[in-house]
């Protein structure tokens, strides 16, 4: 992920906010940033708790999302949630620099990886940050290899 430098400048002619937008080239970063900014609310996601209580969830605290009997599940750094979608939808939503489907029903935050173990021949398994561990079908395994090769992918 690319340093972000803020500035602010008063203006008591300004009514509305005015946000300039200064990088080397146009990239997916820079888009996610632009889309993030103009519409605050899409980087979350409407879940419900254990009690039925709808919370947003921001998608920097999912961990991964995974289909579990006709339902997504959502574990994330403060807890265990449903999510009232399909795991395609979902998918589409997600910041492509930041999650990748690892197997038909499962999709994972690239920011919560603490390994990822190839020694396994012909598996990958994905240990997360929070102990949880993981696997990648043998089909997603050479995707998931080129982004880990990608130079804008910053873990």
């Amino acid at each position: 992920m690319k340093k972000i430098d803020i500035e602010f400048k008063e203006d008591s002619r300004q009514q509305d906010i005015k946000v300039i937008i200064t990088a080397e080239k146009m990239d997916d970063e820079v888009r996610e940033l632009i889309k993030r900014i103009s519409d605050p609310f899409s980087s979350g996601f409407s879940v419900y708790d254990e009690k039925g209580a709808v919370v947003v969830l921001p998608c920097d605290k999912i961990i991964s999302i995974s289909s579990d009997k006709r339902k997504l599940k959502v574990i994330a750094d403060n807890g265990v949630f449903e999510l009232r979608s399909s795991l395609q939808d979902v998918e589409k939503q997600l910041s492509s620099l930041s999650f990748i489907k690892i197997s038909r029903y499962e999709i994972i935050n690239l920011h919560k990886v603490a390994k990822f173990d190839f020694s396994i021949s012909g598996s990958l398994r994905i240990e997360m940050n929070n102990g949880m561990q993981t696997w990648a079908s043998r089909r997603n395994i050479g995707e998931i290899k080129r982004r880990l090769m990608r130079k804008d992918l910053d873990l």
